[in-house]
């Protein structure tokens, strides 16, 4: 009861300022883009410098783009019965191009990754991972390699004041206003950039395939809702997917003060799965702190999040709507399969890095011996996560644009008796690594 009133209290206000959004948005978004004359974008030419904006449409006033590129190697060990060794990798490559004319601004985003043809096309291994599908089947005890595309979007943000501003955002494929930024941006992962084991009920759709966002900001308060393809990525991870934007999902987010800020949304997801057909409603919730924006390197510094993040199977949308206020009490297929994360990076200084993550979350299709006969949709295993790492930069290696360091992590798991039949007594993950950086 308790719980229940508490996602009430959460997400019910998202849901009501939904239609509402859209129609304040609109009496903004609208005029601003008919004001906008042609000759602002027909004018851009490539300075590669940052300006100061003087309030002139024809000329761009501050401009320039950026790039990171990460690139994580090593060895990866997964024990038991169902375990694996394998080479340790992740990758991406991001740019974003940013231009202002006066209050508007134009922001292009390019994310890609190689793991299509540096990873195991059936993934990397990884005790109790799930999701996402290799040769008709579903991908367990290992992590999906991303696909070659991960964000292909334009971003248009219009300054109404200082600190606030309305925007439009959308592309071929993206991330809807739905749950805390990815895992591989979190600045609480940035030294452990393993996927958790609640990737697929807290931000997954970080690479959704179509998406359309509109949002609002004033001073910490912003508020978005997006449209976009809530199907997971097929097999094939060098093309662009196509899929009607056919699910949604709100957003509000709160800037409390530097270095302090917290998020709750809300999604229908329409068949985000191949193999098991039906709706999902998503429900997530984060506060992410850290003290390393303006920390000089020899003093402590963290980042820290917590997340929420719950997924429900449902028939249909209204479905999803009485399931915020009605009791889920019975079959398990019906019931929110629920996630918890809490993750910190912490350093004294000599460059010398501390990463840990606790998980708890509901697991299913782990296809136990114990469950043969069973429904999938019937079947719920409760595993939990920790994993202590160390991270170690390399001086010799690194510059103002480019920083290397290696890593080390253990990550051991707590299962019931049923789940150690399968996966044996005392189930662990380890990875040593190099990751280098560059940005520029």
């Amino acid at each position: 009861m308790i719980r229940q009133m508490i996602r009430q209290a959460i997400l019910n206000p998202i849901r009501q300022v939904r239609p509402r959004f859209l129609t304040t948005l609109a009496t903004f978004v609208i005029p601003a883009a008919v004001a906008i004359p042609a000759k602002a974008f027909a004018q851009m030419e490539l300075h590669g410098h940052h300006g100061e904006s003087h309030g002139d449409f024809g000329t761009p006033t501050s401009q320039g783009f950026s790039f990171h590129l990460r690139q994580v190697a090593g060895f990866n060990h997964q024990s038991g019965p169902r375990g694996a060794q394998a080479a340790a990798g992740e990758n991406y490559q991001m740019m974003v191009y940013r231009g202002s004319w006066g209050p508007l601004k134009l922001e292009p985003h390019l994310m890609t990754s190689l793991e299509p043809w540096l990873l195991p096309k059936e993934g990397s291994p990884q005790l109790f991972q799930t999701g996402e599908t290799y040769n008709g089947k579903p991908i367990v005890d290992r992590q999906h390699p991303h696909d070659l595309w991960m964000e292909i979007t334009e971003k248009l943000i219009f300054e109404l004041a200082p600190g606030s501003n309305v925007y439009i955002v959308g592309g071929p494929v993206g991330q809807p206003a739905l749950g805390p930024e990815a895992f591989m941006h979190r600045e609480s992962a940035q030294h452990l950039p393993w996927a958790p084991l609640g990737h697929h009920y807290q931000d997954s759709t970080h690479v959704s395939m179509g998406v359309m966002t509109a949002g609002v900001k004033f001073d910490i308060v912003e508020v978005a809702m997006s449209q976009f393809n809530g199907r997971e990525p097929d097999e094939n991870r060098i093309k662009l997917d196509r899929g009607k934007l056919d699910s949604w999902s709100s957003q509000v987010k709160l800037f409390l003060w530097d270095g302090l800020h917290g998020q709750a949304s809300t999604a229908i997801l329409k068949n985000p799965e191949s193999l098991e057909p039906g709706d999902q409603r998503r429900n997530t919730a984060s506060i992410h702190w850290s003290t390393s924006k303006n920390a000089t390197p020899d003093a402590f510094r963290h980042a820290t999040s917590l997340i929420y993040g719950t997924t429900q199977r449902v028939a249909d949308e209204t479905d999803a709507e009485t399931a915020l206020t009605t009791d889920t009490s019975g079959s398990d297929s019906t019931k929110p399969r629920e996630s918890w994360l809490l993750e910190s990076d912490l350093s004294w200084g000599w460059g010398l890095w501390f990463m840990t993550r606790f998980e708890s979350l509901d697991k299913h299709g782990l296809n136990l011996k114990a469950d043969v006969g069973k429904s999938d949709g019937d079947i719920r295993r409760v595993v939990k996560a920790l994993t202590l790492g160390a991270f170690q930069d390399i001086t010799a290696l690194s510059n103002d644009t480019v920083k290397t360091g290696i890593g080390l992590d253990y990550t051991t798991h707590f299962i019931d008796a049923a789940t150690r039949a399968d996966y044996g007594s005392n189930p662990y993950g380890t990875h040593a690594f190099l990751m280098v950086n560059a940005a520029w």
